[in-house]
């Protein structure tokens, strides 16, 4: 199947109100493995909430990781402890290189321990079924997604995959932002062409962090327990077969 120029992915949620909003779920490991569906979320800003409760309803969810900034949730935030759904706010930072365009592995050196901790938030199994999210859902969003996914051993390339998945959703998602003041002082100089997600940019990334041990051995080198790896690998994969969801 296939929008315009851009192929649907059966792990696309067509939510009314959701631009970005896909299920990290349904990807083969090296080892043959599954990752299971209905447990982990990603998206831009969660517009679904209000524009299709029923979808919302259905996802399960039981907490949010927000990963924008304070002037970012300050503008726009939904009130998740009203619909019974736990949040914690797990803002990254590029410092100089924070922009639409930032080398992604700053994310990863400035401020190092908001990804730790958006990471071990949304691979607590208890916490599932869990929606990360920022602004766009492709850059820090991304950033977060391709460490989860490095830790149950997808294989590089799927996760770049996934992540360019984001370029059918730019041009609505940079058009509702350009409609609130803060994203379009950020934008003025920004192109939707600028904002499309480049398949080059999460290779970097993934290459930056071979160079460090891989995702596992970063994230354990800075507080995260092993345990809580392996806990999060017990939860998502399944052996073979197709995903299943979350009881």
């Amino acid at each position: 199947m296939t929008s315009g120029l851009f192929p649907i992915d059966p792990r696309i949620r067509p939510l009314a109100g959701a631009h970005n909003l896909r299920d990290l779920g349904g990807l083969r490991t090296d080892s043959g493995d599954i990752v299971r569906t209905g447990r982990i979320f990603r998206s831009d800003y969660p517009l679904f909430v209000d524009a299709d409760v029923e979808g919302t309803r259905e996802l399960g969810l039981r907490t949010v990781v927000d990963l924008r900034r304070a002037n970012e949730v300050s503008v726009e935030c939904v009130d998740w402890p009203a619909l019974g759904v736990a949040c914690e706010r797990w803002p990254l930072s590029a410092g100089r290189e924070s922009s639409w365009r930032a080398r992604y592995p700053a994310y990863l050196e400035h401020r190092p321990e908001t990804v730790v901790g958006a990471v071990r938030a949304v691979m607590r199994p208890e916490a599932h079924a869990v929606l990360f999210h920022c602004a766009a859902g492709k850059d820090r969003t991304g950033v977060v997604a391709a460490l989860l996914l490095s830790l149950l051993g997808v294989a590089d390339d799927d996760i770049v995959d996934d992540y360019v998945l984001s370029a059918a959703s730019v041009e609505p998602v940079i058009t509702r932002l350009n409609g609130i003041d803060l994203y379009a002082t950020m934008l003025a100089d920004s192109s939707v062409r600028d904002q499309e997600p480049k398949a080059e940019y999460l290779h970097g990334l993934l290459e930056w962090l071979g160079g460090h041990g891989g995702a596992e051995a970063w994230l354990v080198e800075r507080g995260t327990p092993a345990v809580e790896v392996d806990g999060f690998r017990a939860a998502m994969l399944m052996t073979g077969g197709g995903g299943e969801s979350l009881d």
